[in-house]
């Protein structure tokens, strides 16, 4: 999966993301702090992967001390708000010293990188502990299918890097078996994995839609249309997806120190 693709639409998406997908991620990093459980109150975090800092802002209303928000999408940081440090970053060479972090929270983020592996070595180099989240295996809900068929009557297909992800690092990272795996040979041990069920608040038509085309794999696709036909698009998808809510996540939660 190329490093280069994830970044640029991730970049693109940047305002979509706000209004869309971020309220249904802050929900997520709100379940994934409180099913990773332990104290937060003085401790340093690093949010890898962190995009707008939807889990660094979870973290510091837990009480974190500092939260630095790493990523490699620009735009993305920018939107990280007051009380967090962004840092742009590879999650494979991260640019701080040995034991800077206490805990690594990666919402959301280990399978979007192209060498999981590496991103978890570098997650236990800089930190003593690691929350990360994902879909669990096997979930789905039906307004993705809804708006995917709206979306590719408008003439949109699937950018290659999200092929790749879907393909290759998504089902690893919703694999409890190779997560354990992997995250044991980093050098992390007391490794624990469950699943979550989080309401996300998210059940009209609008949220619905707005969610699925903000997505980094579709927003920049929307942001190209014109703005009539990104209009026609945005109501023909709140169309499709009427009566698919409520949005509820199974989201598999992985600890290790």
């Amino acid at each position: 999966m190329s490093a280069s693709g994830v970044r640029e639409a991730y970049e693109a998406a940047a305002r979509l993301w706000a209004e869309g997908p971020g309220p249904v991620y802050a929900r997520l990093a709100d379940a994934l702090l409180a099913a990773a459980g332990g104290e937060l109150a003085g401790r340093r975090v690093l949010d890898l992967g962190a995009g707008t800092g939807v889990a660094g802002r979870a973290a510091l209303a837990a009480g974190a001390r500092s939260v630095v928000c790493a990523d490699s999408a620009l735009p993305m940081l920018r939107r990280c708000g007051a009380g967090l440090r962004p840092v742009a970053a590879d999650a494979a060479a991260l640019p701080f010293r040995d034991g800077r972090f206490d805990l690594v929270l990666a919402a959301f983020c280990l399978g979007h990188l192209p060498d999981p592996a590496a991103g978890l070595r570098e997650a236990r180099r800089v930190a003593a502990g690691l929350a990360a989240s994902s879909f669990a295996a096997g979930w789905n809900h039906p307004a993705k299918a809804a708006v995917d068929e709206v979306l590719g009557s408008f003439g949109y297909r699937p950018p290659p890097w999200y092929v790749t992800f879907k393909r290759d690092t998504e089902p690893w990272a919703s694999d409890p078996a190779a997560l354990r795996r992997d995250t044991t040979a980093a050098g992390f041990t007391h490794v624990r994995l469950r699943t979550v069920t989080v309401e996300v608040g998210r059940s009209s038509p609008a949220e619905l839609a707005s969610w699925r085309l903000g997505m980094a794999h579709v927003a920049p696709f929307v942001c190209s249309l014109p703005a009539a036909r990104r209009a026609d698009l945005r109501h023909a998808a709140q169309a499709a997806v009427t009566g698919t809510g409520p949005l509820v996540v199974s989201m598999l939660v992985l600890t290790a120190r």
